[in-house]
């Protein structure tokens, strides 16, 4: 059996060699490409995506053959999953993978704002030497209000690690009713604006969450509060940003992810308030190797018929009963 693995055109996830053409795991042929060509998507019986490989109604057309796919990644919104369904082809993410990074690295951009390192460094780089030297208030952990809006493994894996700082920390999840290790409590999205100094964002982009920061939830906003993003760049209208950035709403915006990368708008790269990371929230040695891992166990699972939790399509009719060879 085949397994073509379409890698990122944007930063490559398999090293060259990692699978050499032709490789052989038994039973399976695993071909590696971020460009596939029709032959390669006809004969191919299982496929992994990679991010910012789009999987959309013409892709899914050309694969002739295939009865899963696999987006190594957590969120699908890239995936046309209704169109994959119509062809009999199973489709899964890879689970929670990158989690505890990704909590990581939002905890690092919290701790760098509210300590304002980015004024100190900017004031010594300047040759000065004043710890008056920043702009805003500098408050304790301890006296700081952390809101999450999405509480899934992301948003309690950064509870975590902000409780034990002392972060007062509540939360928004339509899907949570209540924190069972009793470090946040839950509440309605408007209370949380209205309360929470720092707002970090842990929610799949998906028709409900698009733009769900917009020019209304900004000015439910405390002012002065700080917005992080490690989610998904489309759950934040970045024009609506800029406006509460301007208007003071927000003292500051960091972000991992933005709609419109990898190309940015000049107004977010050059504004002195806004501190940027190429969407390397995920990333350590140890979570893209399991990111690679997981993919390709999730796929060879589902091309030997086991059951993956992590289905999205599970009740779809297969392939050959719809009469896709």
């Amino acid at each position: 059996m085949n397994i073509l693995i379409i890698d990122s055109q944007r930063v490559n996830y398999i090293d060259p060699g990692e699978y050499a053409s032709g490789s052989v795991y038994q039973p399976y042929r695993l071909e590696v490409t971020s460009r596939p060509s029709d032959e390669q998507l006809a004969r191919a019986d299982g496929i992994i995506a990679f991010h910012s490989v789009v999987i959309d109604a013409p892709l899914v057309a050309r694969m002739h053959r295939c009865r899963a796919l696999v987006k190594a990644t957590i969120g699908l919104d890239d995936v046309d999953v209704e169109a994959l369904s119509a062809k009999g082809i199973h489709c899964s993410n890879i689970g929670s993978v990158g989690a505890e990074e990704v909590a990581e690295h939002a905890m690092a951009l919290i701790l760098f704002a509210q300590r304002k390192l980015l004024d100190y460094a900017r004031h010594t780089r300047q040759g000065g030497w004043s710890w008056r030297a920043h702009n805003g208030e500098i408050r304790a952990c301890a006296d700081t209000v952390l809101g999450l809006i999405g509480y899934g493994a992301t948003g309690r894996a950064l509870a975590r690690r902000a409780t034990a700082l002392g972060y007062r920390i509540c939360f928004y999840d339509p899907r949570v009713e209540r924190c069972g290790e009793g470090i946040a409590q839950g509440g309605t999205l408007k209370s949380l604006l209205e309360t929470a100094d720092v707002i970090s964002l842990h929610l799949p982009l998906s028709p409900d969450t698009e733009h769900l920061m917009n020019d209304a939830q900004f000015s439910r906003m405390k002012h002065g509060a700080t917005l992080v993003n490690t989610a998904r760049g489309g759950i934040v209208d970045t024009g609506a940003l800029l406006r509460a950035l301007q208007s003071g709403i927000v003292s500051m915006a960091l972000l991992d992810v933005v709609q419109e990368e990898p190309v940015l708008p000049q107004a977010l790269i050059e504004h002195e308030r806004v501190l940027l990371t190429p969407h390397a929230a995920f990333y350590s040695e140890r979570s893209l190797a399991e990111l690679k891992a997981n993919a390709l166990e999730t796929i060879m699972g589902l091309l030997e018929g086991a059951e993956i939790k992590t289905v999205v399509n599970p009740d779809c009719v297969s392939g050959e009963a719809k009469g896709y060879a």
